[in-house]
């Protein structure tokens, strides 16, 4: 019997680094090991092959203008462009699976997907309108975006969210979702982890991390200021790994001995420094769906301090699993001094939080939802 096919399109996909990258990645790996074939189709930002196979996924990457690409691709339609349009409608794709409403992958999926008369399925992994840090702009913003999903909805059968969150904030622009496919991990990467943080860190007591893009909206300031609050002599080291736009102004003016900043890391050293963290902070004041960095936090034992964005809150369910603050400096500050002062409390947060992420958020669970939902999928 032939293999069934998908094709998944996000805005980007690895070695681009973010939360819905990871998520692309990690499903279409559970999906491959339930028998489909899979299609990545993503932009091309940083003169990557516009084509090649990767684990396994064929991908095609779409060339982009250079304008604001870090942010938002928009594709550049040239003869690459066509060329690659036409080689992706000659795959014979069955099932086309979209990626958040917003992005212009989004859209040329779901026009390919409505031409061939396939059926096509949309995933949000936002819970707000989104935001370039300028209120002007992020009013036109809205307004591009309410136009664009109104567009997108003409071409979607079925539309989910990486969280339940994601599904209510779809509520926003009249949209019904179907179900939830949420963002997960994996049991086994908790098993395959190096040390590679376990001597460098060897002389602090206490670990704080942030691992994720470090923008504004991402409230890594307000965790830095937080942190300096603490009392003078604790035995505490922030960590700080990502990057983004702020990467040289926190290494600029916050250059002191108990402020690491390790930049960019790929994902088993992301999962190392997780294992040797005691605190894991996600400050985010961004749209998040549910984001992935608490998800391999809890995995590998962090307690967890964390704002309530997006899905946040379906895994932090209560003061059991972790903290939930507003992301203030003085909230930020509280939650993190709580945790150090007390230990038991550090610990046992940290083994809920584990045992519900095992056992609610495993990708391969998920990926057996989304062939549920495959199979009994089928155009209007």
């Amino acid at each position: 019997m032939k293999r069934k096919k998908i094709g998944i399109f996000t805005g980007y996909f690895l070695p681009h680094l973010g939360g819905v990258e990871r998520y692309v990645d990690k499903i279409s790996a559970s999906l491959i090991k339930l028998g489909y074939e899979i299609v990545i189709i993503t932009s091309n930002d940083d003169n990557l092959l516009s084509y090649e196979q990767v684990e396994q996924r064929t991908v095609y990457r779409l060339p982009i203008l250079n304008i604001a690409k870090k942010r938002y691709p928009i594709p550049k339609v040239n003869s690459e462009y066509k060329a690659i349009i036409s080689k992706i409608e000659d795959e014979k794709i069955d099932y086309f699976i979209l990626n958040t409403r917003f992005h212009l992958t989004s859209l040329i999926g779901a026009r390919i997907g409505k031409r061939l008369g396939k059926p096509v399925m949309l995933i949000e992994h936002g819970t707000d309108h989104f935001t370039v840090g300028n209120k002007v702009l992020d009013i036109f913003g809205a307004i591009y975006e309410h136009v664009l999903t109104s567009v997108i909805k003409r071409s979607v059968d079925k539309f989910y969210g990486v969280s339940k969150s994601c599904n209510i904030w779809s509520e926003h622009f009249s949209i019904k979702s179907s179900g939830v496919f949420y963002n997960a991990v994996s049991a086994k990467d908790r098993e395959t982890v190096k040390d590679y943080y376990l001597q460098k860190y060897i002389s602090e007591a206490i670990i704080i991390t942030y691992a994720g893009r470090l923008i504004k909206e991402k409230g890594i300031l307000n965790l830095i200021e937080a942190f300096m609050k603490l009392p003078k002599g604790l035995n505490t080291k922030l960590v700080i790994a990502g990057d983004g736009d702020q990467l040289a102004f926190i290494k600029k003016n916050y250059n002191q001995k108990n402020i690491d900043v390790l930049g960019r890391l790929d994902f088993d050293h992301v999962m190392s420094l997780y294992k040797r963290t005691d605190i894991f902070v996600y400050p985010s004041l961004y749209p998040e769906g549910l984001p992935t960095s608490i998800l391999e936090a809890g995995l590998m034992g962090c307690a967890i301090i964390a704002t309530p964005r997006g899905g946040t809150e379906e895994v932090i369910i209560d003061d059991q699993h972790g903290i939930i603050v507003d992301g203030s400096v003085e909230s930020l500050t509280h939650a993190i001094r709580s945790l150090i002062d007390d230990k038991s409390d550090r610990k046992s947060k940290s083994k809920k939080i584990l045992n519900r992420i095992l056992s609610h958020f495993d990708w391969d669970m998920v990926a057996q939802e989304v062939d549920r939902e495959i199979k009994g999928l089928k155009r209007a």
